[in-house]
């Protein structure tokens, strides 16, 4: 029995260790033809936010993390996207607590936001980020098995075929060391998705504490929509995009929330995206420096408008930028 055992081990052993080798390997080797995995892009991303200074802060989804280019920017010093594909309000109400908590100058936040961005509650990548956010973070998802997760991610990393199978690609996938991901694609004019506009409370909550953190830390806060294709667009009614609209602008004030929309902007075409949502490089460039500018304006203008009321004492009505 003794023997049948050590047999059983010896025969074990090896297996055990590709296993494990592969779980921690697998990922840097796949990264060299896929670019980095979403766990390497957060680690980066969270890493990259520590050891950078910077004044002005970018959060949002994938959109965002693709479309808008930090080092463009003029309105401040620096400034860092600290984005990720799938983020909803949740989990940038807790980025952004990681960064004041390590004592960031925030003086800006550009705060990305989607007609559906609210519609949705993901734990798929909680298995990265419960490595880095404050356990309360966790709690909003008390259905979640980290372990699970965790596992799963390490499982799916021990197939050799994947080895096999991979073709390098000639424009692979980065991160830049400010935060935003680039990504190439060519997008198609018959594109299609379906979107869903609808609001979790939940999130609404967490857009609610993001914009009243920003308040007591008088954060200038722009709350931006990037451009959205029309193959996009029609998942919603013109009424749902209205009321939609309407909801976000009431957030708008005369001193530090703006609304800026440019989903509808048309000086973007199909060839500007790598797909049916994403700005590829140079377009993402453009949509940034025009943004740009236009946050110039708005600062500039703004600053008008405070030496005005303190002439006429007269309080105006928030501004907002539909474009």
């Amino acid at each position: 029995m003794h023997k049948f055992f050590k047999q059983i081990l010896i025969f074990l052993i090896p297996i055990i260790v590709y296993c494990i080798s592969a779980s921690i390997m697998m990922p840097y080797l796949l990264s060299f033809s896929n670019g980095p995995s979403t766990k390497q892009q957060i680690t980066y991303s969270f890493e990259n936010s520590l050891s950078r200074n910077y004044e002005l802060l970018i959060l949002g989804n994938s959109r965002t993390y693709r479309g808008i280019n930090p080092d463009v920017f003029s309105i401040s010093k620096n400034a860092y996207n600290f984005s990720h594909d799938n983020d909803s309000y949740n989990q940038m109400y807790y980025k952004l607590k990681f960064i004041l908590e390590k004592e960031k100058n925030i003086k800006y936040l550009i705060l990305g936001v989607d007609y559906f961005q609210f519609s949705f509650k993901s734990d798929s990548r909680n298995y990265v980020y419960a490595d880095f956010l404050e356990n309360n973070y966790i709690k909003d998802f008390t259905n979640t098995n980290l372990l699970l997760l965790k596992a799963e991610y390490y499982l799916s990393n021990i197939n050799p075929k994947k080895l096999l199978l991979l073709k390098p690609r000639i424009k692979k996938p980065f991160l830049r060391s400010n935060g935003q991901y680039i990504k190439h694609g060519k997008a198609k004019e018959n594109d299609t998705i379906t979107r869903e506009i609808k609001r979790l409370d939940f999130q609404v909550s967490y857009f609610n504490k993001i914009i009243d953190l920003c308040k007591s830390k008088k954060i200038k806060t722009f709350i931006v929509m990037l451009p959205i294709r029309q193959n996009e667009l029609k998942s919603y009614t013109h009424s749902e995009i209205n009321e939609f609209d309407s909801f976000i602008s009431d957030y708008a004030d005369s001193n530090n929330v703006f609304y800026l929309n440019y989903s509808t902007v048309n000086n973007f075409s199909t060839s500007d995206f790598t797909d049916i949502t994403h700005l590829n490089e140079p377009a993402a460039n453009r949509f940034t420096n025009n943004l740009n500018k236009d946050l110039l304006n708005l600062i500039n203008n703004n600053k008008k408008a405070r030496k005005m009321r303190q002439i006429s004492q007269k309080t105006p009505k928030y501004i907002k930028i539909l474009t």
